[in-house]
């Protein structure tokens, strides 16, 4: 069956950069004007083309699964995913099990989605009946109640937030608990990948746990980085976003205030202090400079180009399959410094859904030990449900690509040690903002000093005129 995936090739594009200098005092409510009006020139074209996409049977953006026919069958309930989240065999799966229900699949490009969403939602027309959302979504969506559905109200027997992780059930409900926009299906703790020939020729330890406590922490890392660059020539990481993403994820205030919610971005010491690592790993060599998920990027995972990639557990997938030749050649380690969580993501039902307790069955049965488990098993997809990290299939899993590394003890072991934080509505226009900034540093068009300037000027312009 064809497939029509609404993804970009290029990911998330980088935000303009901000001019030098603040402009006048007189010159900013022009320039806020202009943007409110580009957003609306943009809201108003995204809905067009959705409407235009809705109406039209050559579209292509219903991917069916299952073995009856289009044209038979109940009412079909949409799903929005994004390619290469897992979901699509297990919805099969659904479709051929159930009589009642023909689970119809809608993929985006992450951004995409949320975009359409928003979008949806502004129109009054357009949203699925259920739904991916990433966790840097979730609180631009909880701004929104009205929205969506209430899982509470739909779950039969009552929601159990002890089932979850404390920080990762409270992305996914109201401050009180009351109102619980989705259910928590994925987190994203990290590891670190180490590839053992070069690590062996820089004379440090190949022993998982020796490694470990080799490299307690960032200064560490950085140190043992000069040292494996000076023995090999060979760069200690990918690419400084990632260090600086790792570090970050270690801190529990970064972006936004937690009490107000306000962005303290510029004065947040955690967040100078991964931006300042991840400008250090630059300016030492350290950093290989292939950007994530290119194709770049998997042959330096292949042939070694780089000795460390700092790895959330969904990304383990992305390198066993993109780069084959690298089996056996990387082992796994705890990250320095703590642990980290990087993405996951969430099911929940829009308002819009005509078929609100159908969905619920669907993202629940999606959702539920079993699904969350096969996921695992098989594209190591963290689990969200706790009970699971003690199952003898996360605490004996190892994987031979990783030279044999206990994979899911590892993995269950950063996912209990991650630290709450508080996200903002503002979360997706400030990683971008910052990344972007750091790719201009890797790339030697700024100093860190100036792209952090850049950087902070602009998030503070975006987000006062959002």
């Amino acid at each position: 069956m064809a497939t029509h995936d609404q993804s970009s090739p290029g990911g998330r594009p980088p935000h303009a950069a901000a001019p030098r200098g603040r402009p006048p005092r007189e010159g900013r409510p022009a320039r806020r004007l202009r943007l409110r009006a580009l957003r609306r020139t943009r809201l108003l074209l995204a809905l067009a083309v959705m409407l235009a996409l809705a109406s039209c049977g050559e579209a292509g953006l219903i991917v069916s699964h299952g073995g009856r026919g289009a044209e038979q069958g109940p009412e079909p309930l949409v799903i929005w995913l994004w390619p290469g989240s897992g979901y699509e065999p297990l919805i099969s799966q659904y479709n051929e099990e159930r009589e009642d229900v023909r689970v119809e699949i809608v993929r985006f490009d992450p951004q995409d989605l949320h975009a359409n969403l928003q979008t949806a939602f502004a129109a009054g027309y357009g949203a699925p009946d259920a739904v991916m959302i990433d966790l840097s979504y979730m609180e631009r969506f909880k701004r929104f109640p009205s929205y969506f559905y209430n899982l509470r109200e739909l779950a039969s027997g009552r929601l159990d937030a002890g089932r979850y992780l404390d920080w990762n059930w409270r992305q996914a409900a109201s401050p009180d608990g009351s109102f619980v926009y989705a259910l928590p299906a994925s987190v994203g703790p990290m590891t670190m990948l180490f590839r053992v020939s070069l690590y062996g020729q820089a004379g440090l330890p190949l022993d998982r746990d020796e490694l470990a406590d080799a490299l307690p922490d960032w200064d560490a890392f950085l140190r043992g980085g000069v040292t494996l660059r000076t023995r090999t020539g060979k760069p200690m990481i990918d690419n400084i976003v990632t260090l600086y993403r790792a570090i970050l994820g270690q801190a529990e205030a970064r972006y936004f205030d937690p009490e107000t919610g306000d962005f303290i971005g510029d004065v947040s010491p955690a967040v100078r202090e991964a931006w300042d690592y991840a400008v250090s790993a630059k300016m030492n060599g350290l950093s290989a400079g292939l950007q994530t998920g290119t194709t770049e990027w998997a042959v330096g995972m292949e042939q070694g180009h780089f000795a460390t990639l700092l790895a959330p557990a969904w990304m383990l997938r992305h390198v066993t399959e993109n780069s084959p030749g690298a089996i056996r050649q990387w082992n796994m380690t705890r990250l320095p410094g703590g642990a980290a969580n990087r993405g996951g993501w969430f099911f929940a039902i829009p308002r819009e859904s005509r078929r609100p307790e159908a969905a619920w069955e669907l993202i629940r049965w999606l959702t539920d030990e079993e699904r969350q488990l096969a996921l695992f098993r098989e594209q190591n997809i963290f689990p969200s449900l706790t009970e699971l990290y003690d199952d003898a299939e996360i605490v004996n899993k190892r994987d031979g690509f990783f030279m044999g590394a206990p994979v899911g003890r590892l993995l269950s072991e950063a996912a209990r040690a991650v630290r709450p934080v508080r996200t903002g509505a503002g979360q997706p226009l400030v990683e971008d903002i910052i990344e972007s900034a750091l790719q201009k540093v890797e790339n030697g068009l700024l100093s860190g000093d100036l792209a952090w300037e850049e950087a902070m000027r602009q998030i503070r312009l975006e987000l006062e005129t959002q």
